[in-house]
């Protein structure tokens, strides 16, 4: 994980803090936003009298938050530098989840999501996959580092929300928390990364003849290429926000203790961790396209198992495919994006990519609809099975787009 080009020995200290504050921010995200609301969401229904419907709306206003706001941050952090992005970023997160702590019933419950889901935007990936991969040269393994440590959180996020109802405390109470630690964590990464001072990618030495093509935004955008690995990323988070918002529910259903559900959802989120390590690693070796054939896999895979979810190895298995394949798909699709079309427009090809993928937020609200037409889960998790299988197809088939027109501006500098 070396730096790109050779920087003062307090540069470089500067460089890891930043990343440990970054992973701490991811952390903070995987742990409070989509793995938690999965779990509280049930007490909430039973407090505020919700249907599924409605809880599951509430999750899809998370997830079209995220996604619709994604060029946002980019804008920001052209214009007034990651430090102030992640400042914004904290102010919403901390709103948001004061708002769920003090909600009183559905709309204060939709406001709450839809902050956290912008606040998700301004600190999580999009800022830290610019300043990591603008930072250092092997993108790969230091993605792979940050979404293994930033996903942690999922391993922490159910298992600390289990702990808090064990020790009495009411779901209000964990959203306090969470809040509180979005202050902590917003203000340290905010300050660290103020301090930070981008020069962007260049290498050292003149690209190689089989270096990646820097392609223009408008150039990428009329490929089709781009749109498959949109597709790609979609249908890997259609899944994750699906899983995520009615795993818990569904394992309850089929006659899952609560804290045997709450394990396995830590434990599959402990198999992502992994999973984004392990892919940092391979993603130095092996192309990233056989890596996003692979978490479309898993995750298609896991679709089906959690719709039966029937017996200790159907349960096993779920967990290890769902987590393999998140944990793969984080690293594949951006590395993908960034062998297929270069560095130095992936900020906004990256955010372009997010933005459209908000698409995969109507996963939680047509299961929730579903949920309540059919009395069960089943048919929402069967139907995303599908849709993987079919890209995985269509990813297998993919080749990389000709370079027609290079790069020709340049970064600007960050402030």
């Amino acid at each position: 994980m070396n730096m790109p080009l050779k920087a003062p020995m307090n540069t470089r200290l500067l460089v890891y803090v930043v990343l440990q504050a970054l992973c701490l921010m991811y952390f903070l995200l995987s742990a409070g936003t989509f793995n938690s609301l999965g779990m509280v969401i049930p007490s909430m229904v039973q407090e505020f009298g919700m249907s599924w419907a409605q809880a599951g709306f509430g999750f899809t206003l998370l997830g079209t938050a995220c996604g619709i706001i994604s060029l946002a941050p980019a804008w920001t952090i052209r214009k007034l530098g990651v430090g102030r992005t992640l400042l914004t970023g904290t102010v919403i997160l901390f709103a948001g989840f004061g708002l769920l702590y003090a909600s009183t019933g559905v709309m204060t419950y939709y406001l709450g999501t839809t902050l956290l889901g912008v606040g998700y935007c301004f600190c999580g990936t999009v800022p830290a996959v610019h300043v990591l991969s603008s930072t250092f040269r092997r993108r790969s393994t230091v993605l792979g580092l940050y979404f293994t440590i930033g996903n942690l959180g999922a391993v922490a996020g159910p298992m600390l929300f289990y702990s808090s109802q064990s020790a009495g405390m009411d779901w209000r109470a964990y959203w306090m928390m969470l809040a509180i630690a979005a202050v902590v964590i917003g203000g340290f990464s905010t300050i660290v990364a103020s301090r930070l001072r981008l020069a962007g990618p260049e290498e050292p030495h003149a690209p190689s003849a089989d270096a990646p093509a820097e392609w223009t935004v408008r150039a990428a955008l009329g490929t089709v290429q781009f749109w498959i690995v949109v597709g790609a990323y979609t249908a890997c988070l259609a899944i994750n926000t699906t899983t995520h918002g009615f795993a818990y529910q569904n394992l309850l259903e089929h006659g899952i203790a609560q804290d045997r559900a709450s394990q396995l959802i830590s434990l599959s989120a402990l198999v992502c961790a992994v999973g984004s390590a392990l892919a940092g690693i391979v993603g130095e070796k092996t192309s990233a396209r056989a890596l996003t054939m692979f978490s479309l896999g898993c995750l298609g895979f896991s679709a089906a198992l959690l719709a039966v979810a029937d017996g200790p190895l159907v349960l096993i298995l779920w967990m290890i495919a769902f987590g393999g394949g998140l944990g793969f798909s984080y690293v594949s699709t951006v590395m993908l994006l960034q062998e297929y079309f270069g560095q130095k427009a992936s900020l906004e090809l990256y955010s372009i990519m997010m933005a459209v993928s908000t698409s995969a937020a109507l996963g939680p609200a047509l299961g929730g609809a579903i949920k309540d037409q059919t009395g069960s889960f089943s048919g929402i998790f069967f139907g995303l099975a599908a849709v993987s299988a079919v890209l995985f197809c269509v990813v297998a088939v993919l080749r990389k787009p000709a370079a027609k027109t290079r790069f020709q501006g340049t970064l600007a500098a960050e402030s």
